[in-house]
């Protein structure tokens, strides 16, 4: 399982066990959440360098920090990670250090020399530079390889459906290979559903709340299993719908996957403010800290 670097011990470790059955531990339930907070705090953080910059388009996508964890955290070390054309996000999680993701932005963004080369190749990461085009070739060759040496290594794709003729054709591919694949898409409310033309692929496609890591987090799982076992690829829709809310009437907007996860958490017990507040702490001086070094 691949996880930030940065390790924050919970108080709520020691909280008695919930009533219901669950089977995600409280201990990968609190990993999510903290993995989502620091997604959170860190897209916050690139959004503040690009304003200052003026240049917000490139970068300041929106946070899609539940699919970046419940995802990322089912991979090994071994699995290639395609991230999506700028896709810090789900990089951070598989591993790319704070200092390496904002020199590669400020490069980017400044006329300065950039810094050493990211470990891409050690960590199994498609550089979040490259187009969507060149991600996906790099990733299903990566994929027919490791199908080649039976090693149950597989390769992830995050996109989105802005990309769908590039997407359909790595689908059609990996399909027609059964190529140890899991497809990432995020789109938007009323776009078609993608996940419908997967069975034209010749492999099963889920819709899932973009904002529901639980949810994320248990599909991933059992697509992972799938493919490591020779089944083929599967390909997860996340799609933005609205949750209840406490007041009669009225609906959380999407974009709420801590708040969701929160309220997830508290119903179990799991939930400590204070523990949030030290995670928060904790990872803001990180960010402090490799920003400086840039």
């Amino acid at each position: 399982m691949t996880t930030p670097s940065s390790q924050v011990v919970s108080p709520a470790a020691a909280a008695p066990p919930h009533n219901g059955f669950s089977l995600i531990s409280n201990d990968t339930l609190l990993q999510l959440y903290t993995t989502m907070l620091k997604c959170r705090l860190l897209q916050q953080r690139i959004g503040i360098i690009v304003t200052e910059d003026g240049q917000i388009g490139p970068f300041a996508a929106a946070s899609q920090e539940a699919a970046a964890a419940g995802v990322g955290l089912c991979l090994l070390p071994g699995d290639t990670l395609a991230p999506a054309p700028r896709g810090f996000i789900p990089s951070f999680v598989k591993g790319l250090p704070l200092e390496a993701i904002f020199d590669r932005i400020l490069s980017a963004l400044t006329p300065k020399s950039a810094g050493p080369r990211p470990p891409y190749a050690r960590l199994k990461l498609i550089s979040p530079f490259l187009s969507l085009a060149a991600q996906l070739n790099k990733a299903i060759q990566t994929a027919i390889a490791n199908k080649a040496a039976k090693n149950k290594q597989i390769a992830v794709v995050f996109c989105g459906s802005s990309s769908a003729d590039l997407l359909r054709n790595a689908m059609r591919q990996a399909g027609k290979r059964k190529l140890p694949m899991l497809f990432v898409c995020h789109s938007a409310g009323d776009d078609e559903a993608i996940c419908q033309q997967t069975q034209d692929c010749g492999f099963p496609g889920v819709t899932v709340d973009a904002d529901d890591a639980v949810a994320l987090y248990r599909v991933a799982t059992e697509a992972i299993t799938h493919a490591r076992r020779g089944s083929g690829p599967t390909l997860i829709e996340c799609k933005p719908w609205p949750h209840p809310v406490s007041k009669p009437g009225k609906r959380r907007a999407a974009g709420s996957a801590i708040l969701n996860m929160e309220a997830y958490l508290t119903r179990k017990g799991l939930f400590d403010k204070k523990f949030k507040s030290k995670v928060t702490a904790s990872f803001r001086r990180e960010l402090d800290a490799a920003m400086k070094i840039n």
